[in-house]
């Protein structure tokens, strides 16, 4: 009896086939390595700004990839005065509709109201304690561990980046679910 031997990857046997990239294999995660390289650059205003206009666009994708297709739901999602066009609406559209968990819900809510302080007031900073307050609660947030302190703004930041990850696949996770015209008896 004959054993075989694998031969070594150098072999002539080998082709030229190069790795793919780690964008040509998770294509799904353009979008998310773009708000990363933008997030380094930030200030504390910019973060906040930037973390909360990302998640509100993931929130809008994913309640529209579960409704019916057609005007409706665009004017329900987009627009002047649109039922679900603010980021509150769009946190609790997706919520009651089964589309983020109870977590999900939470730490949208915390970041849209840190993004609020910091869109409304010039001085606020990861140092105000109202602000460190709610940094603290997030679910998805780094928590210290012994004598590594995260601090508010890492909270904030591992929590906002966290969400954004979690909801980056769910429209196209949502949308295989999308609701389709029924018909009712009357």
């Amino acid at each position: 009896m004959r054993l075989l031997r694998s031969r070594d990857a150098s072999g002539p046997h080998m082709t030229n086939k190069k790795r793919p990239t780690f964008l040509e294999a998770y294509p799904h995660l353009k979008d998310f390595t773009v708000f990363l390289e933008q997030l380094r650059k930030e200030s504390e205003r910019g973060e906040v700004m930037i973390s909360a206009s990302v998640l509100d666009d993931l929130l809008r994708k994913t309640v529209e990839a579960f409704l019916v297709v057609g005007g409706s739901a665009e004017k329900l999602l987009t627009g002047f005065n649109a039922p679900l066009g603010s980021f509150s609406s769009r946190i609790e559209a997706a919520h009651a509709l089964g589309l983020i968990s109870d977590e999900e819900f939470h730490d949208a809510n915390v970041i849209r109201k840190i993004r609020n302080e910091f869109a409304h007031t010039l001085t606020t900073s990861f140092e105000d304690q109202n602000i460190t307050d709610q940094c603290v609660t997030l679910y998805f947030s780094a928590k210290d561990y012994g004598d590594d302190v995260v601090g508010a703004r890492g909270q904030f930041s591992t929590a906002a980046t966290g969400l954004i990850l979690n909801l980056t696949n769910r429209p196209s996770y949502v949308g295989k679910k999308r609701l389709e015209w029924q018909h009712w008896p009357y």
